[in-house]
């Protein structure tokens, strides 16, 4: 407790001794860090941001809705995009002829394009620049370069689909013609059009010629028709239930196809804009009071170490 009362002591001793020095230093270093930190030095740099939250995504594996969101936005897509639409090289003052441009580039915009989850799992995005109107509108083309990707992504997905559908199709509709084709041929060269009401038909026919005793020249007819329903009438009920039971088929993939078809022409968005934005008229960085803050405090620590490193010469000296 004592030595700890006597560096007090020698601490206030120090700044009683030597306080228009110490006055002086903090004055200068108030000044220089006000100038420095102006805009002839340091370029202010705005923040524009924009909260939003997931919709009519469809997260893979067991990510949830916002870090599928997450990924989509830190994509090289949508960073490329933006790079080549607002120039990045030239605005971050890149030189494009060195070697490792490009990591310098991906570096500088990482930086300055910020997006995170926030706790109420929507997604925060962040642009820092030097023009408060650029970084609005960064924020605004990222989004709808989100947009963008996914709805490409969903169409991709759905043009797979689409080729199924149409392959299942298309199958079905070969399937349907070889049977409408065999059943024509039978219509045409066995006039078989309705076997079970042909049937019923031709036996009353026959049971009644029969019953009155009277020859009659239809009842040749009347055999060539039961015979050709002997021999292929079995074959049409057949090829007419497997045309049946493929048309229903074929119609219900016909609605799947055209349901696949809606969604691939669908312009969906994948982002609900809880807080849109807008250009800032605060700049966000730097922060003068923390720059003349951090110079007045580091100046007179280094003042003190000063005074504190010449009494500890002195006393070595004596």
């Amino acid at each position: 407790m004592e030595e700890y009362t006597k560096s007090n002591f020698y601490f206030l001793q120090l700044l009683v001794t030597w306080k228009k020095q110490f006055a002086i230093v903090s004055l200068i270093a108030i000044v220089c860090a006000v100038i420095f930190s102006s805009e002839f030095f340091i370029k202010p740099k705005y923040k524009s941001f924009a909260i939003i939250y997931p919709s009519n995504i469809t997260p893979y594996s067991g990510e949830s809705e916002s870090e599928q969101m997450i990924q989509l936005l830190e994509s090289a897509d949508i960073r490329n995009h933006i790079i080549k639409k607002f120039n990045l090289i030239e605005r971050y003052e890149i030189d494009s002829t060195a070697k490792s441009y490009r990591a310098a580039l991906i570096k500088m915009y990482e930086s300055n394009v910020l997006i995170g989850a926030t706790k109420y799992q929507s997604v925060e995005i962040k642009v820092i620049d030097s023009d408060p109107q650029v970084a609005c509108d960064m924020v605004k083309e990222i989004i709808n370069a989100l947009n963008l990707k996914a709805r490409n992504l969903q169409r991709e997905k759905t043009r797979e689909v689409l080729v199924v559908e149409a392959n299942q199709l298309n199958l079905k509709k070969r399937q349907l013609d070889s049977l409408n084709t065999a059943l024509i041929e039978l219509r045409v060269k066995y006039q078989i059009l309705d076997y079970g009401t042909q049937a019923k038909e031709v036996i009353k026919g026959y049971v009644k010629i029969l019953s009155s005793g009277k020859g009659n020249s239809n009842l040749k007819d009347i055999d060539v028709m039961m015979r050709n329903l002997q021999e292929k009438g079995g074959e049409y009920y057949e090829k007419m239930a497997l045309y049946n039971s493929c048309l229903a088929a074929y119609n219900t993939i016909k609605i799947e196809y055209d349901n696949v078809w809606k969604d691939l022409n669908k312009e969906l968005t994948y982002s609900n804009l809880v807080t849109p934005p807008f250009p800032s008229d605060k700049k966000d960085y730097p922060v003068r009071w923390l720059i003349v803050l951090i110079s007045l405090i580091s100046t007179n620590l280094f003042l003190y170490l000063l005074l504190v490193a010449r009494d500890y010469r002195k006393k070595i000296i004596q």
